[in-house]
């Protein structure tokens, strides 16, 4: 991911839409990305589930200072997503928007990390895209990188062609695209 991190430090916005295989990967790279953002001196809103997040904070303990630690916000993804009971689009970008703005409120620049995921027996792709819409329009309006990370296994085809319309970039594992036909409205619907 250091070629990916790279190119980051020379755009104002991304959204990045990270489909994961592996857990190992997937916490190598959101550590390189914390890493890359805290260096930079972003501040990083990064929405985990709580099985995962332990083991990017210990690696990240590791290697950051208390002060850096502190510009990390941690978020429980089910606290994040779920916090009306349902996900409700509404709510979550409100709440986006209100962590966001305290961070770039001073002018300092912001990264998210969001890893949504829901029950088995929810069928939530039309407002999962709603949501991703806005958060492309939020992040372009403020100048944020954010990553979407997305469980592969949990996607189906047709959620993941719709989330390729509303993300710059297409990320997997061990590799990351920019997405050809990013911004086309009508395959979002």
């Amino acid at each position: 991911m250091s070629d990916f991190t790279e190119t980051l430090r020379h755009t104002d916005y991304a959204h990045i839409f990270y489909l994961t295989e592996q857990t190992d990967p997937y916490i190598e790279n959101a550590v390189s990305y914390v890493l890359d953002g805290v260096q930079n001196g972003d501040c990083v809103l990064f929405v985990e589930n709580p099985r995962v997040y332990p083991q990017i904070q210990k690696k990240l303990q590791q290697v950051l200072s208390a002060e850096e630690l502190e510009l990390i916000h941690y978020v429980n993804n089910f606290d994040f997503y779920w916090r009306k009971g349902n996900f409700h689009p509404t709510a979550i970008l409100e709440y986006f928007e209100s962590v966001v703005g305290s961070f770039t409120a001073d002018g300092r620049q912001c990264r998210t990390w969001g890893h949504i995921e829901w029950g088995s027996q929810e069928d939530i792709s039309q407002e999962i895209i709603e949501y991703e819409t806005e958060i492309d329009r939020s992040a372009t309006q403020r100048k944020v990188i954010s990553i979407c990370a997305y469980d592969a296994h949990r996607v189906s085809e047709s959620l993941r062609e719709r989330l390729m319309h509303c993300h710059g970039y297409l990320m997997k594992d061990q590799s990351i695209s920019a997405i050809s036909f990013y911004g086309d409205k009508k395959a979002r619907k």
